[in-house]
């Protein structure tokens, strides 16, 4: 059996996981559990886990390749299988970084969130994994009748927004922050909500939330841009107190937009004293 193969099987096993547990909290699956559904077995009959990662890679490959066009990410379901030892016991490996690449510079507690977070992503796609074999000629796995069948397209992140996070990810200036900080896209907090960026220094975490201009059309977003800097800030003012995360004194959060906030919305911006940037567009160049 080919590695293209193994990555299929995989999928399939990876799905049967995820429906057999629906309602309930996902657990994760090591890598010789998942080597031994799939058939890939040592000398003595049990999974051979070494290897694996670059299966789950191949697997990871062809699902992102799925997503062009259809206006929706697939969660990463890889993120599913964990190391039985090790640091990242419990957890998947650093390999992973493919597809995550802050992962291997997050300590312990923040790998947990992460981890943690992409499952809650993962139990909630559902039975749309279906949808996912369907489009790789896979055979469907039957899911909880109970469960309402959602289709692709339902939401997601958009390609606008996606090239204004990484945008500001690569221009920390925009925010006031210098150069040298540590940056992160997707960082999971403690309530499983996701920073759209976080910029790290020993002196202050810089929290952006960013809105594109696909938001112009999505009535309420601007308004829940507003509402959850609020929510960040006080998320990360508590975690001051938790020694796992050593966040310093100094947490600022920002909005950045592609286009404008409406006009009503500003007097609110002005009360929450959230700070706003505006019309910032991707293909700026640096000063």
């Amino acid at each position: 059996m080919n590695s293209g193969d193994q990555a299929k099987d995989s999928l399939v096993e990876l799905v049967k996981h995820v429906l057999a547990h629906q309602g309930e909290l996902l657990p994760g699956i090591t890598y010789e559990q998942l080597a031994f559904r799939i058939g890939r077995l040592n000398k003595h009959g049990v999974g051979h886990g070494h290897g694996m990662g670059a299966v789950l890679g191949s697997m990871g490959r062809l699902l992102k390749g799925l997503e062009i066009g259809w206006g929706e990410p697939i969660p990463h379901i890889q993120s599913l299988v964990v190391k039985k030892t090790g640091a990242n016991r419990g957890l998947p490996d650093d390999g992973i970084k493919e597809f995550w690449p802050d992962y291997p510079k997050l300590n312990r507690a923040e790998k947990e969130i992460k981890a943690q977070a992409e499952r809650e992503k993962v139990a909630q796609f559902g039975s749309r994994w279906n949808a996912v074999l369907q489009r790789l000629n896979l055979p469907p796995v039957a899911p909880d009748p109970q469960e309402p069948v959602q289709e692709f397209g339902a939401g997601g992140e958009s390609p606008r927004h996606k090239a204004l996070k990484e945008f500001i990810r690569s221009r920390p200036d925009l925010v006031g922050v210098d150069e040298g900080a540590h940056a992160f896209t997707e960082y999971a907090l403690p309530s499983l909500d996701t920073l759209d960026v976080l910029f790290k220094t020993r002196e202050c975490w810089t929290a952006v939330e960013v809105k594109s201009a696909v938001s112009e059309n999505v009535v309420g977003d601007y308004e829940r841009g507003l509402y959850q800097v609020v929510k960040y800030a006080a998320i990360l003012e508590a975690m001051k107190q938790d020694s796992r995360f050593s966040v310093p004194d100094k947490i600022t959060v920002t909005l950045v937009l592609e286009s404008t906030l409406p006009r009503d919305l500003k007097p609110l911006a002005a009360r929450l004293e959230i700070k706003v940037i505006e019309g910032i567009q991707p293909t700026q160049t640096a000063p």
